[in-house]
């Protein structure tokens, strides 16, 4: 078999249960299978709970995942409505210092108050946008000392913008998109002149998906035994999973243990998203279209 199938667990956190309880919770199932993983963080004040009323809003639908009072804890559906929001500034050093292990955990910027921008980044101007990338900036810096890297955007939500941007502040990739496969994204600035970025996408279905297809626990490991087996025999290079903090290693933590031993049976290579944009030398490129 291949052990150059490279296999990137991507873990967002939106909540601060799921910064609180759930990194911690990660950590120690990853830890002693020795999977590194890549964190994307939001930025910004966690009120979780108006995500509910934004749906009703902007009537969105929810048929594809898990609806947000299956998937979240009380405290974070109640967070911003009844429970106050909470600033990760003041919480996330003295909760991810026992975590520091680039080793085993990367951690990049999830966008900035995941609940507006997951109301309407897509519409928000270049001013607007340009305030959300610069706080993004300002909050990872105080909080680890360092430039970002990247970006995941929360709800997989783009503009025409935020590509122009984020490239000029100096990221090495960013991780926006569901594709098969990774690829420079080519798009036009604002000055008419054609850039492109490095795109990590993530590959496969999650479990909240595949179960809200009425799939069993037992047909779901099919799925992934079937595609973990089909990728390394025919050399894909590149297998990206993705999983909420909050949810998946509470309530599918046995399914997420037999992911990762698939992972290890068919000798795939885990690897952070960093590690692996190392490694990458030639992709597919794809031109953005609003």
């Amino acid at each position: 078999m291949n052990t150059e199938t490279h296999f990137c667990l991507r873990v967002d956190v939106d909540t601060f249960e799921g910064l609180k309880k759930g990194i911690p919770h990660v950590y120690n199932i990853i830890k002693g299978l020795d999977i590194p993983t890549t964190i994307y963080l939001s930025l910004g004040k966690y009120a979780t709970g108006r995500n509910i009323f934004r749906k009703i809003r902007y009537k969105e639908k929810i048929s594809s995942t898990i609806p947000p009072w299956r998937r979240n804890s009380l405290q974070s559906l109640f967070r911003g409505i009844l429970l106050p929001p909470v600033r990760i500034r003041e919480s996330a050093k003295s909760l991810l210092k026992n975590y520091n292990d680039k080793k085993l955990f990367e951690i990049h910027p999830h966008g900035y108050n995941h609940v507006k921008w997951s109301s309407g980044f897509s519409r928000f101007t270049f001013e607007k946008t340009s305030k959300f990338m610069e706080k993004i900036f300002t909050e990872y810096n105080q909080i680890f000392n360092s430039v970002p890297i990247a970006n995941a955007a929360p709800n997989f939500q783009t503009n025409k913008f935020y590509f122009q941007i984020m490239k000029e502040k100096g990221v090495e990739f960013l991780a926006d998109y569901k594709y098969s496969e990774p690829f420079q994204l080519q798009f036009e600035t604002t000055e008419k002149r054609t850039q492109q970025v490095l795109q990590l996408p993530v590959t496969e279905p999650t479990f909240e998906e595949l179960l809200q297809k009425g799939k069993s626990i037992e047909e779901i490991k099919k799925v992934f035994r079937k595609n973990f087996e089909k990728y390394t025999d025919q050399n894909v290079d590149y297998v990206c999973f993705y999983l909420h903090a909050v949810y998946e290693p509470f309530k599918l933590r046995k399914l997420l243990e037999y992911l990762f031993n698939l992972v290890i049976k068919f000798d795939m290579k885990p690897v952070t998203h960093k590690s692996y944009k190392d490694t990458v030398k030639k992709t597919l490129t794809i031109r953005y279209e609003e």
